[in-house]
C-alpha cells in the first residue's frame, strides 16, 4: 500500500459522522489484565508495571503500531487499589493517545476476591493531512492543496473524556472479569475539519483457569471476548509455565469463517522474581496475509514482588488483607 492509497482509509473516516470501535489489539492479552479492566488493579498484591509494543502487519506501509505502559498497585488503607495507563497507536495518517487513572474497591469472602473499579481518562485523535494525496490535488514546491473541502492540509486534532468501569473475581486458580469502555458514547470533534468520530461502547470479558499438571508444569487457558455491541471477536490462548520460569503458548483469534484473523505463537522467560518477558508472533489467516510479513509483539513486566504498606503476605497467590 503506497502512502497515497491511505486516503481510502481516511475518507472512510471523514464522512460527516463516523463510528469507531476503540479496540486495541494485543495477542499477549493475558498479560494486559489491568489494561482490559480497571477492577484488576492490586490483584497481584504488589506494584506491577507493564510495557508492551506491537508492530502489526510488517512491511505494509502505514500499518498499525501500538505502545502502552500501565502500572497498578494495592492501596490497603483505602481498602482498594489504583492504576494508571497510557497508550499510543498509529495507523496510516491517524494517531490515537489514550490515558486513564483508576480506583477499585476490593473485598473478599469464602469464595475469593471481588473487585469493582472505575477509570477516568481521555482519548485524543489526530490526523496529519499533509500526508494525504488526492487525484486532483496539487503538491509541487512544498504546496499541499487537496482541492477537497473535507480533507485538512495540516494536522487535525480532537479530544474527548473517557470512562471505563469493571468488575473482577479471583481465587487461586480461577479469574474472570467484565468491563465496559465508552458507555457514555462520546463524540470527538476535530479542529480544521467538520467530521465527527463517535466512539462505540466496548465490552470486554476475560477468564482464565490454572491447571497444575505436575510440580513443574502449569497450563493456563485464557479467553477474551470483545464486542462493540455490533461486532464481536474472540481470543483463545493456552499458556504453559515450565519450572516456573519458561513460558510457551499458542492462541487463536476468531471463531468463524468471517472472524478468523490469526494464530499466535508465544514464548517468554521469568528472568528473575521481578522481571518477566513475553514475545508473540501472529500468523495471519485472513486474505491480508499476502501483503505483509506477520505481526510482532513484545511485553516486559516488572513486579516489585513485595508487600506495600501492609503486613507481609502469606505464601499464597492472593492474600491482599484489605
Amino acid at each position: 500500500m503506497r502512502r497515497d492509497k491511505i486516503i481510502g482509509i481516511f475518507c472512510m473516516f471523514t464522512s460527516l459522522v463516523a463510528l469507531g470501535q476503540e479496540s486495541s489489539q494485543y495477542s499477549i492479552f493475558m498479560g494486559q489484565k489491568y489494561a482490559l479492566n480497571p477492577a484488576y488493579a492490586g490483584m497481584e498484591s504488589s506494584l506491577s508495571i507493564t510495557g508492551i509494543y506491537r508492530a502489526q502487519w510488517q512491511e505494509l506501509a502505514g500499518s498499525p503500531t501500538s505502545r502502552m505502559i500501565h502500572a497498578n498497585m494495592p492501596l490497603y488503607y483505602v481498602k482498594g487499589a489504583g492504576g494508571i495507563k497510557l497508550e499510543q497507536e498509529s495507523f496510516g495518517v491517524e494517531k490515537t493517545i489514550r490515558g486513564l487513572i483508576s480506583y477499585n474497591y476490593v473485598f473478599e469472602n469464602n469464595l475469593g476476591l471481588f473487585s469493582a473499579g472505575l477509570g477516568l481518562g481521555f482519548v485524543q485523535k489526530s490526523f496529519d493531512g499533509s500526508l494525504l494525496r488526492t487525484p486532483s490535488g496539487k503538491y509541487e514546491g512544498g504546496i499541499i492543496f487537496h482541492q477537497d473541502n473535507i480533507l485538512p492540509e495540516t494536522q487535525a486534532n480532537g479530544l474527548v473524556p473517557q470512562v471505563s468501569a469493571g468488575i473482577y473475581f479471583a481465587q487461586e486458580r480461577l479469574e474472570a472479569g467484565l468491563s465496559v469502555e465508552n458507555f457514555h458514547n462520546p463524540t470527538i470533534h476535530f479542529n480544521r475539519i467538520t467530521a465527527e468520530y463517535k466512539l462505540r461502547p466496548r465490552v470486554n470479558f476475560y477468564a482464565e483457569y490454572k491447571f497444575d499438571l505436575n510440580e513443574s508444569l502449569v497450563i493456563t487457558p485464557s479467553l477474551l471476548i470483545k464486542s462493540d455491541l455490533v461486532l464481536t471477536q474472540t481470543d483463545l490462548t493456552g499458556l504453559a509455565t515450565i519450572n516456573q520460569n519458561v513460558l510457551a503458548g499458542i492462541g487463536l483469534r476468531g471463531y468463524s469463517s468471517n472472524t478468523l484473523d490469526a494464530i499466535s505463537v508465544l514464548g517468554g522467560l521469568q528472568v528473575n522474581p521481578n522481571l518477566r518477558v513475553l514475545y508473540a508472533f501472529d500468523f495471519t489467516l485472513s486474505s491480508i496475509k499476502t501483503v505483509h510479513q506477520g505481526t510482532h509483539e513484545l511485553m516486559l513486566n516488572y513486579n516489585l514482588n513485595k508487600k506495600i504498606g501492609g503486613v507481609e503476605r502469606e505464601p499464597i497467590i492472593f492474600n491482599p488483607r484489605y
